[in-house]
């Protein structure tokens, strides 16, 4: 019995040393090799950001779905004009739904672009403004809030805005889905239809056929097919026979 006691204690010794030797080995610390270089950047971009006077003023509130976001920038010489702008969404719960969002000049220091974030909850944004000699960005945090105006799109077709609705949202593969066109104004005879498709890639005819309901909505049921290649990225396209098309770009959450 003692011999027994002996080994075990020998063995939890040889494995306590063991563990204490490599980790002794392979640890780096609990500091950043590049923690100063890092810092040092950050905190001359800063520095550079005062000296230009650079301010920006961003969109601040979001929800589920089709967002419009604008940065209005500027220094102490006036509106920034020519820079390159670009927003970076991403998830907190990994990068699955990452997505980035480059912005257009709309008017003298102000950019804008419109911004679909799939999924309500935490999200981390980034900005990136440059403008050579300026260089900024904006990291923050927001919380996408679930609306009703979640899963409404916004287009325009014949010259009227024209609405379509998925329900529930975020839409998923392979699920059956409600789609519904507000189209005011059209009177034709043949009822309109929604084409789900993706851009350069083939994946064979997916039409959803509208009827119209007696609040002069059109509905019908659709399924987003779940594209081999991973990509999540669609465009439903409503034509109205006779009237046009509006083209819609929306994102599946799986």
């Amino acid at each position: 019995m003692r011999r027994l006691i002996g080994g075990l204690f020998a063995a939890f010794a040889l494995l306590t040393g063991a563990t204490i030797y490599i980790s002794h080995r392979s640890w780096d610390g609990l500091v950043d090799r590049r923690y100063s270089e890092t810092a040092a950047n950050e905190f001359a971009g800063r520095e550079a950001e005062a000296r230009m006077g650079f301010t920006a003023v961003l969109t601040d509130r979001y929800l589920a779905g089709e967002n419009r976001f604008r940065a209005v920038l500027s220094t102490s010489a006036g509106p920034l004009r020519g820079a390159r702008v670009t927003l970076d969404a991403m998830r907190i719960d990994g990068p699955r739904n990452d997505r980035s969002f480059p912005l257009r000049e709309e008017a003298p220091g102000a950019y804008a672009a419109d911004v679909l974030l799939p999924l309500p909850g935490r999200w981390i944004f980034s900005l990136s403004v440059d403008a050579d000699p300026l260089h900024a960005r904006r990291r923050w945090t927001a919380e996408a809030k679930p609306s009703d105006e979640a899963g409404i799109l916004r287009g325009v077709l014949g010259g009227r805005e024209v609405l379509l609705s998925i329900t529930p949202w975020p839409p998923r593969a392979m699920r059956e889905l409600d789609f519904t066109a507000t189209l005011p104004g059209y009177a034709g005879k043949a009822p309109p239809y929604v084409d789900l498709s993706m851009a350069g890639m083939e994946m064979g005819r997916n039409r959803v056929d509208l009827s119209r309901g007696e609040d002069g909505r059109y509905r019908g049921t659709g399924v987003f097919v779940r594209c081999p290649g991973g990509r999540r990225d669609w465009e439903a396209t409503v034509t109205a026979p006779g009237a046009g098309k509006a083209v819609f770009h929306l994102a599946v959450a799986d």
